[in-house]
């Protein structure tokens, strides 16, 4: 796997030089965001409307897991006006590209303190965190709408799950495996209470058997599913990259 710009180095280095760059031009340090972590390294994306990605150590990332997520957000405007969930929001990009595209409402959840301290790290830097809501899902309720309150909808719901079955012994496992596609069932049942009527889910997964039991319990419930990639599920490898992505709605809903 290929990372571009790698640099490795405590994230107090960067508040340093933060705070020389703030002292001259006369405005105060964020006291407010988490500098407890290493950074491993930067991205420069085009989809970005300026500044970078800072990925924090213990948060997973690889660019071609939400290529074509980042592309219907940027080109297709899918999320102008609308109300947004990001579930798994990592370093925080698909949420920061949300809210760089005029989305109504943006909320961002994640499992891992480290992931949750680097979103809120970079919105600050690309200074969108007044418009994004972050939330730390709590260990011992680890369900996709754990965070979410009861009554509580969205117009889209994003997500590039974890792909694969397997156990987690740290946070940054979570980012890998989803024990028993627990996070995958509990994003299918939670849709009727938290998608609005008309709303999509989409998520963006690398893995053939993922995908596939997505196809099985989606259908399960009814729920109409849609792949958004011209390549064939049975033509490909177990894992794969680019991530292929799935639209899920409830049933009955009408194109919006």
């Amino acid at each position: 796997m290929k990372f571009p710009m790698f640099h490795r180095l405590p994230i107090t280095m960067l508040v340093l030089v933060s705070m020389a760059c703030v002292s001259a031009c006369g405005r105060k340090v964020r006291e407010d965001l988490d500098y407890d972590y290493d950074v491993i390294q930067t991205w420069e994306l085009p989809e970005l409307q300026y500044g970078e990605i800072v990925q924090f150590e213990s948060v997973f990332w690889e660019p071609d897991d939400t290529g074509s997520l980042r592309k219907l957000i940027c080109e297709d405007q899918i999320v102008s006006g609308r109300t947004v969930l990001e579930i798994g929001t990592g370093s925080g990009l698909l949420a920061i590209l949300c809210a760089q595209n005029n989305a109504d409402k943006v909320v961002a959840t994640d499992i891992n303190p480290a992931a949750v301290a680097n979103a809120r790290y970079n919105a600050a830097m690309l200074q969108v965190d007044p418009l994004i809501d972050f939330r730390k899902v709590d260990k011992a309720s680890p369900g996709g709408f754990s965070v979410i309150k009861p009554g509580e909808r969205f117009d889209l719901i994003l997500s590039n799950p974890p792909w694969e079955d397997g156990s987690v012994a740290r946070p940054a496992d979570h980012a890998f495996y989803d024990p028993g596609f627990a996070l995958m069932d509990s994003i299918l049942d939670g849709l009727p209470k938290h998608l609005n009527p008309g709303g999509r889910c989409l998520l963006a997964y690398g893995h053939r058997p993922a995908i596939e039991r997505l196809l099985v319990e989606a259908k399960k419930r009814g729920y109409p599913l849609k792949i958004l990639d011209d390549r064939k599920l049975g033509d490909l490898q177990k894992d794969f990259l680019p991530g292929m992505l799935v639209e899920v709605r409830l049933p009955q809903d009408q194109d919006f």
